[in-house]
C-alpha cells in the first residue's frame, strides 16, 4: 500500500511498509512457479463477480492516497494531503492494527480532525488496519495473521471491532492491509474478507483491500499464495493492486516496478478481478542499495533521492528497459545503485490504468511523491476536482 514504513536500525533505514502495501517478496520468487504467456489479443474475463455500483460508478477513475505519520527523515503525509485535497477521492489512514484477540489497536498518531479535513474536502476516509509489528522485530506478523484469521471466533471479533470503529469515529470504510498471511490460510483470509464485506455493507461502509502483486497464482508462495484474487475480488468493493517492490527489501538492486513487470501483473489481475474494482498502486518512493548491505536498501522520498544525486554530483539516467530513473554513486568506498520513480515513469504506469480501464490509482505514500505527478493526475484521474 509499500509500501514501507521506515525504521532506524544501526543507522540504516531498514523497513518500510505496502498493501501493503508493502510486498518485499517477489511474486515469482518460487523457482517452481508456472510461467504465463501474457500475449493475448483479447482482454481476459474476470472470474470475480459484479461490482457495487454505489461504490464504483461507471467511468470513474479515482485518486486514492495512503496517509502515514512522519518517521525520522521520512516525511509524513499531512502536508501533501492538505495541498492536494481537491484531487483526492479517497484517503486511507495507516493508524490501526489488531491483537491476538481480534481487538483493534491504534498504532499511529490518530487525529480524527485530519480525517475530517479529508472528508470535508470531498474524500472518503478509510481506517487502515494492518498486521505490522512496529516494535521489537519490525515487519508483518504472519503468526498474528494466522492466529486471528484461522479462528472463526477471533475472526468474528475482528470483524465486529472494525465495523464498530467505522460507526464510532465516522469512517467511510475499512482498508485492509494484512500481509505475509501464511499460504495455509488462503481460505481463511478469503473468508475474513467475505465476512467483513457483509458486515460493512450492512452499515453502508466500503471495504478496500490491498493485495500483493503477482502474475501467476502459486498457492504455496510464502508471500502471495494466501491471496486468492478471484475470491477476494468477489467480496471487496475495491482492490488495491500493489504494483511495486519487484525489487526491494530482501532483494538485490533493481527497479521498484519495471514497466514490463507492471504490465504482466495487471494483465493477470484483470483476469481474476473486474477492472473497475482495481485501484493500481503507484510507488512514489525510492530504494538506495549499497554494496555493503545488498539486501537492505535505504528507503527514500523523491526529494531525498534527487538531493542525494545532487550531493554526489551524479547524473540521473533512465533505465532503457525498465523505463524508470536510476543513478549510481560511490560514498566512503561503497558503491550505491538507486532506483526510483518520477513523474515521467509514473505517467507510463498511469497510462496502463487507463488502458485497462481500472478504477483508478493509489499513491503509496502521500508526501513522498514527485510533486509533478499531480499534473498527470489532474488530467486523467480524480472525480473530486474543484470546478
Amino acid at each position: 500500500m509499500k509500501r514501507f514504513l521506515t525504521f532506524m536500525m544501526s543507522s540504516a533505514l531498514i523497513l518500510g511498509l505496502a498493501l501493503t502495501g508493502c510486498s518485499n517478496v517477489q511474486p515469482n520468487s518460487s523457482s517452481n512457479a508456472p510461467q504465463q504467456n501474457t500475449q493475448t489479443t483479447q482482454p481476459p474475463q474476470a472470474e470475480a463477480g459484479a461490482t457495487r455500483d454505489s461504490v464504483i460508478g461507471s467511468g470513474k477513475r479515482v485518486v486514492m492516497g495512503f496517509y502515514t505519520d512522519p518517521e525520522g527523515p521520512t516525511p509524513g503525509s499531512k502536508e501533501s494531503m492538505i495541498k492536494n485535497a481537491k484531487l483526492l477521492d479517497e484517503v486511507a489512514f495507516f493508524w490501526y492494527s489488531f491483537d491476538a484477540t481480534g481487538k483493534v489497536v491504534p498504532t499511529g498518531k490518530v487525529d480524527l480532525k485530519i480525517k475530517e479535513t479529508a472528508q470535508k474536502n470531498g474524500s472518503k476516509a478509510y481506517a487502515l488496519v494492518h498486521n505490522m509489528n512496529l516494535t521489537g522485530t519490525v515487519g508483518f506478523d504472519a503468526n498474528l495473521a494466522h492466529r486471528v484469521l484461522s479462528n472463526p471466533g477471533l475472526r468474528a471479533n475482528l470483524v465486529t471491532n472494525l465495523v464498530n470503529l467505522t460507526t464510532k469515529d465516522g469512517w467511510d470504510g475499512i482498508s485492509v492491509d494484512v500481509e505475509k498471511t501464511p499460504p495455509g490460510d488462503r481460505n481463511n483470509y478469503s473468508a475474513f474478507v467475505a465476512e467483513l464485506k457483509k458486515a460493512l455493507k450492512a452499515k453502508d461502509k466500503v471495504l478496500n483491500v490491498s493485495i500483493p502483486a503477482k502474475f501467476v497464482d502459486y498457492p504455496s508462495d510464502l508471500w502471495s499464495g494466501a491471496y486468492d484474487y478471484a475470491a477476494i475480488g468477489k467480496s471487496a468493493d475495491q482492490i488495491i493492486l500493489m504494483t511495486y517492490d519487484e525489487h526491494g527489501l530482501g532483494t538485490t538492486q533493481g527497479p521498484v516496478a519495471s514497466q514490463g513487470w507492471v504490465d504482466r501483473v495487471i494483465n493477470f489481475a484483470v483476469g481474476k478481478i473486474p477492472p473497475d474494482k482495481i485501484v493500481m498502486g503507484l510507488p512514489v518512493y525510492s530504494y538506495d542499495w549499497g554494496s555493503n548491505k545488498p539486501l537492505l536498501p535505504d528507503y527514500l522520498s523523491y526529494i531525498e533521492t534527487v538531493d542525494r544525486a545532487k550531493k554526489h554530483g551524479v547524473e540521473i539516467l533512465t533505465d532503457p528497459s525498465a523505463k524508470v530513473p536510476q543513478f549510481i554513486y560511490t560514498a566512503n568506498g561503497t558503491r550505491h545503485e538507486v532506483f526510483f520513480e518520477n513523474a515521467a515513469s509514473l505517467k507510463i504506469k498511469m497510462d496502463y490504468a487507463l488502458k485497462h480501464k481500472l478504477h483508478g490509482v493509489g499513491i503509496w505514500r502521500l508526501g513522498m511523491e514527485d510533486p509533478a505527478i499531480w499534473g498527470s493526475l489532474m488530467k486523467d484521474f480524480g472525480t473530486n476536482k474543484s470546478k
